[in-house]
């Protein structure tokens, strides 16, 4: 008797068992995420893609935009030039991150210079004041992380003022900062800088 009530109450749990966990794996195979519209789309680029547009510091190649993460983070390759660099500005809701894939990034961070060579990685947290340019003989190829997204704009108007004006032409500057008060990008000019000796 006693083997027969310990066999039927193990075939019961086994049963029970089984019929739980196949239940709940059903429930997770059916299951959506709760929010599907932030979820980022898929982005697949192939080598070289997508084309480098040019602006006034050297070319840029946007990867992924604000729009395809939903306001997440965005990422643009940038080709910089030598003897291009920014004046002292700071961003007070975007971080910064710079890859350096090719060339001597030169960064100016709260007032200390130093340069990276290919392989390197800063973090630029919001709010840090901070210049970058190239130092160097050759362009300096870096990734730009923007988290949130959406600075990649000022990148893209960039672009397009480079068809119609050159950083030669005297009101250069003026319009590039006509153009940030315009499109409300998180950037704010601190001061002048240039590039080490």
């Amino acid at each position: 008797m006693k083997k027969t009530l310990s066999f039927t109450l193990l075939v019961s749990a086994l049963f029970f068992g089984f019929a739980r966990i196949s239940e709940s794996q059903t429930k997770l195979g059916n299951a959506q995420p709760e929010d599907d519209k932030n979820r980022p789309k898929l982005v697949a680029l192939k080598s070289g893609q997508p084309d480098e547009l040019t602006y006034d510091a050297g070319t840029a190649r946007f990867l992924v935009s604000s729009e395809e993460t939903n306001g997440a983070w965005s990422l643009v390759e940038l080709k910089e030039m030598p003897g291009y660099h920014t004046n002292l500005h700071r961003h007070n809701h975007t971080d910064e991150a710079f890859y350096v894939l090719d060339g001597v990034l030169t960064v100016n961070i709260n007032g200390r210079t130093s340069e990276y060579a290919a392989g390197s990685y800063v973090l630029i947290p919001r709010g840090t004041p901070h210049a970058q340019g190239n130092h160097g003989n050759t362009p300096a190829r870096v990734l730009l992380t923007m988290t949130p997204g959406g600075f990649e704009r000022s990148f893209k108007d960039r672009v397009e003022l480079f068809k119609t004006a050159k950083p030669t032409d005297p009101d250069f500057r003026t319009k590039r900062k006509e153009n940030a008060t315009k499109g409300n990008y998180d950037v704010e000019f601190l001061a002048d800088w240039a590039l080490p000796k």
